[in-house]
């Protein structure tokens, strides 16, 4: 009997994603090439980078490491992130967050005089700001952390910018 000619369409179909595909290797067209003219699709917000959510500026919450924790605790109130990143000069040296300063609290006395970096925990884990968000929210689950430092060019203790869970939650990244 007759057949339907499903199999030509099939065959069609197969040989253009196998030319597209072909095109895209020949002009090293990557995953950021199509977040960038497809920006508004939903492989687009799965390709979302650490640097298109990270905060930046004045919202990242530094602290000189010479603080004590009286302004500490006045600076992460203020800053409504739950944590400090301590600063030596232009390098980040610790992080503090406030289930730390709750724990401190009962520990110490003189707690309001203590220094910040006498107590803070030191080398705070960072991703490189290219990192993709799903994968630096994959290793705040591994790590059980709300929040990453952000660097660029392997220099991991020049903080560019901090990222926190609820920046990678809010972009539906999940």
């Amino acid at each position: 009997g007759n057949i339907v000619p499903t199999s030509s369409t099939t065959i069609q179909l197969a040989l253009g994603d196998a030319i597209a595909i072909s095109c895209m290797r020949y002009n090293n067209f990557g995953k950021l090439d199509f977040k960038k003219f497809h920006p508004g699709g939903s492989l687009s917000v799965k390709l979302k980078t650490v640097s298109d959510l990270m905060l930046t500026g004045y919202k990242v919450p530094f602290v000189n490491e010479n603080t004590n924790m009286k302004d500490a605790l006045r600076i992460i109130t203020k800053k409504g992130l739950g944590v400090l990143l301590i600063k030596k000069r232009s390098i980040t040296t610790g992080i503090l967050t406030d289930g730390d300063l709750k724990r401190l609290n009962r520990k110490f006395e003189n707690f309001q005089k203590l220094k910040i970096k006498t107590v803070m925990k030191k080398n705070p884990v960072s991703v490189d700001k290219n990192t993709l968000a799903a994968q630096a929210l994959s290793i705040m689950n591994t790590k059980k952390i709300t929040s990453l430092c952000v660097h660029q060019n392997n220099k991991k203790n020049k903080t560019i910018g901090f990222l926190h869970i609820h920046n990678i939650l809010d972009a539906n990244i999940t």
